[in-house]
């Protein structure tokens, strides 16, 4: 009995002990922002009398399988008060959805599908679609002037910096996106609040925005604002997406 007490213990200390697997920097990260890749994206989106031109944010994401498109649910509270619709539903009236970098649409990548459609799937207020805040497309086919970013799987701290990258409304140079860095103040696992550590960011019109970590990984989207805090979508509800509708990912921690 001895002998086998010994042996649980020390398999218990083997997987006890086990590290998360390390995450390799991506290579553009230690670079002048000005030489990173293409990866924060804007909207062209058209219905049959309208057309959104340069309407908040998107990105690509690399699942480790395919690409995919992003963008923020709660763009549909716009189409609700100016089209009528009232589901996560494109409808009739859709034309085509363009994603490029701001002036730069020779850039262009073009969805095919919104993956998480449902026309069951009510628009409701920004309290309710801050824990679903995430669209997601196939897309024509991939542009190689474009970044896909990869994912990072594990949450966010409490007091780690993060950062985004977008366009926002007050944004006085719109030649590139913005980079702003974040802390996280409190992660409640769908999403969670940061705070920026300057004060002069203007978050107006940076929704759909990717959040990376210091290492380039994708570890969430830009949400939306309560108060003094900023709202970013977790990469818990893009995976329960992912195996929602049978997307392969690649999750290095499973």
């Amino acid at each position: 009995m001895k002998n086998v007490a010994l042996i649980l213990i020390g398999i218990m200390l083997m997987f006890g002990c086990k590290k998360p697997p390390q995450m390799i920097k991506e290579s553009w990260i230690d670079k002048p922002v000005s030489s990173w890749p293409d990866f924060a994206l804007t909207n062209e989106i058209s219905f049959t009398d309208t057309t959104y031109y340069d309407i908040a944010n998107s990105f690509l994401v690399n699942t480790g399988f395919d690409t995919i498109g992003v963008s923020c649910k709660h763009i549909f509270m716009v189409f609700e008060n100016q089209l009528g619709l009232n589901s996560i539903d494109l409808g009739n009236e859709f034309n085509y959805w363009n994603m490029y970098p701001k002036n730069h649409k020779e850039k262009t990548v073009t969805i095919k599908q919104l993956i998480n459609k449902n026309p069951n799937e009510q628009i409701g207020q920004f309290n309710t679609l801050k824990v679903r805040d995430w669209i997601i497309f196939k897309i024509e086919e991939q542009n190689n002037q474009l970044y896909p970013l990869k994912i990072r799987y594990t949450p966010v701290n409490s007091n780690e910096t993060v950062y985004t990258v977008g366009w926002g409304m007050m944004q006085k140079d719109n030649s590139k996106p913005a980079l702003i860095e974040l802390q996280c103040f409190k992660n409640l696992g769908d999403y969670f609040y940061i705070k920026p550590l300057k004060t002069n960011t203007h978050p107006a019109g940076r929704s759909g925005s990717p959040v990376i970590d210091k290492n380039g990984y994708l570890v969430g989207i830009v949400s939306g604002q309560e108060g003094n805090l900023g709202v970013i979508g977790g990469i818990k509800y893009l995976t329960m997406m992912f195996d929602k509708y049978g997307i392969k990912y690649n999750n290095p921690s499973h």
